[in-house]
């Protein structure tokens, strides 16, 4: 028996969990024009339905998409989920020969006794064996010490396993335990390396509970007569808030791709792709193609056709995109930035800035150490602090100002960020805390968004 890839995949997503259609074509990397097919016919089967809030609140359950819905869906103006149905979930098990005996949901440390430093864990299944066997391997798959004396079984009736599959019986164990800190090295016992082997070799094989299906990977199969193309209705006028849009993105980080953008501002493929060819005949972006996934490097200062912006959107090849000087200065003159305010914040060295704290004015940046405790997770540790003047400053990869300044500490996390959430806490705690806030929601106004009809 045999299943259409996408409808498969589809399925596949939504198996223990609501789902929805941007997530399964981003992490299967498929067209939407297939997402939408593959949908629409497993809406029709019976095999998914959806549901949707409406503007009033109302909240819509068990509802077949249109087509058109399916794509409000993926282009983020329809917030919706889809869901298995019995006969669906019936379906998936009729492809894969599933073995619910093997089937089982292992939770991890879910509560910590800060008093006794125990950890507690819990495993459900349909088999006792298999559950006793985890806890006999626990050591090896999670690094867990078992206090066996805290060991508790419990006998299950009519065990709903997924959201759309309810098993006859069932056992439950929850357990306490430590972790420990696993180190393996030339003093570690042979014994213990084979028992880890062996542990995993065994849990891979009852982790593998179902079979893959043959899957049906031709595409004519999949849209038969059907035109669905998510480009086929370009919008008849450039959107230059679109257009404003990519560039936004791209102002900071030039590693994003077009689907970045689509998928963060709810914007269509179709007006993405309309936008972005203009920016890229114009000049504002370019941008770096990657030959596959083991392409680190990638061929920068491409300009991509219209066809090759809906084939990066398709997710058929990957691509990144970055603004040229000229594109920067035409989002400068849109959003009008004060650079005197730009800074930035960067406790985890996040690329491609150092770690640290980077302004053109030091006065922010002493501000921004004086009042961190009240504004971040993070605090630095005082008397580390490192000032640098930067001549010229890089404040991002395509602009470059005449001055800038650096401060790198130590860091560490700030336990008192949210004291003054606690009960209990003063007023005046509470004021400063607004105060400091206020400043800073401030100083992150460094552009003004244009105004668009």
């Amino acid at each position: 028996m045999t299943i259409n890839r996408v409808e498969y995949l589809i399925i596949l997503s939504a198996l223990t969990e609501t789902e929805i259609f941007i997530n399964v074509a981003s992490d299967w990397r498929l067209s939407h024009a297939e997402v939408v097919s593959a949908a629409n016919r497993l809406f029709q089967s019976g095999d998914i339905l959806a549901a949707f809030s409406l503007e009033n609140g109302e909240n819509i359950r068990g509802v077949a998409l249109t087509i058109s819905q399916i794509w409000a869906s993926l282009n983020g103006k329809l917030n919706a989920f889809y869901y298995l149905t019995s006969q669906g979930g019936a379906r998936w098990e009729g492809l894969t020969g599933a073995n619910w005996n093997h089937y089982h949901k292992w939770c991890l440390g879910y509560q910590h006794d800060e008093i006794t430093g125990l950890f507690r864990s819990e495993i459900i299944c349909c088999s006792q064996q298999i559950i006793q066997e985890i806890i006999n391997y626990c050591e090896y798959l999670e690094n867990q010490i078992l206090i066996s004396e805290t060991c508790f079984w419990e006998d299950i009736g009519f065990w709903k396993a997924t959201y759309w599959k309810t098993l006859p019986k069932a056992y439950k164990v929850t357990y306490q335990h430590r972790y420990f800190e696993l180190c393996i090295d030339s003093n570690t016992p042979q014994e213990w390396i084979d028992k880890e082997r062996q542990a995993k070799q065994w849990y891979s094989e009852i982790s593998h509970w179902y079979t893959e299906p043959e899957l049906d990977t031709n595409a004519s199969n999949l849209f038969g007569d059907e035109d669905i193309n998510s480009y086929a209705t370009l919008p008849e006028n450039l959107n230059s808030k679109v257009e404003y849009l990519i560039l936004d993105f791209a102002v900071i980080f030039n590693y994003y791709g077009l689907r970045n953008v689509a998928y963060s501002n709810h914007l269509s493929h179709a007006e993405t792709a309309l936008a972005a060819n203009s920016l890229f005949q114009r000049g504002d972006i370019k941008a770096r193609v990657f030959a596959d996934e083991h392409d680190t490097e990638g061929t920068s200062n491409v300009v991509l056709t219209m066809a090759g912006i809906q084939d990066h959107l398709d997710e058929r090849f990957n691509a990144t995109y970055y603004l040229t000087p000229q594109g920067g200065a035409r989002w400068e003159a849109m959003a009008h930035p004060d650079w005197n305010k730009f800074f930035i914040v960067n406790f985890l060295g996040q690329f491609p800035y150092e770690e640290g704290f980077f302004c053109t004015q030091r006065e922010i940046l002493e501000q921004l150490l004086a009042l961190e405790r009240l504004i971040f997770m993070y605090e630095h540790i005082p008397g580390t602090e490192k000032w640098n003047v930067l001549e010229p400053w890089e404040a991002t990869y395509w602009k470059t100002l005449p001055r800038g300044y650096h401060v790198s500490c130590e860091f560490q996390p700030n336990d008192s960020s949210l004291d003054y959430q606690k009960e209990g806490a003063s007023p005046e705690l509470i004021e400063e805390y607004q105060q400091a806030r206020q400043w800073y929601e401030n100083m992150k106004k460094w552009y003004t968004d244009p105004y668009f009809d």
